[in-house]
């Protein structure tokens, strides 16, 4: 299959009193666009799992949404800037 370069951009959060504007995590290959963010996301370091106290497992990334702890991903920057003010 041939793969694509697709720019990954995270939308900034406000939450807790914590805050992050949007984010360029870089440019990644991929079959698609959400192939390339889960990609960016194992490439940069961001952890794909949680295991909770008890061995539980949650998955801070959502696949169906494509987010990474509701953070939704953009191929440019004006759209993942403008998705959250």
């Amino acid at each position: 299959m041939e793969t694509n370069k697709y720019e990954v951009w995270m939308e900034g959060y406000s939450a807790t009193g914590e805050h992050e504007g949007a984010r360029k995590l870089g440019t990644f290959k991929g079959i698609n666009f959400k192939q390339a963010c889960v990609k960016a996301l194992n490439e940069v370091g961001y952890q794909m799992l949680y295991t909770g106290p008890q061995g539980l497992g949650s998955c801070y990334y959502d696949s169906e949404k494509n987010s990474y702890w509701g953070r939704r991903f953009f191929d440019n920057e004006e759209d993942a800037r403008k998705s959250f003010r």
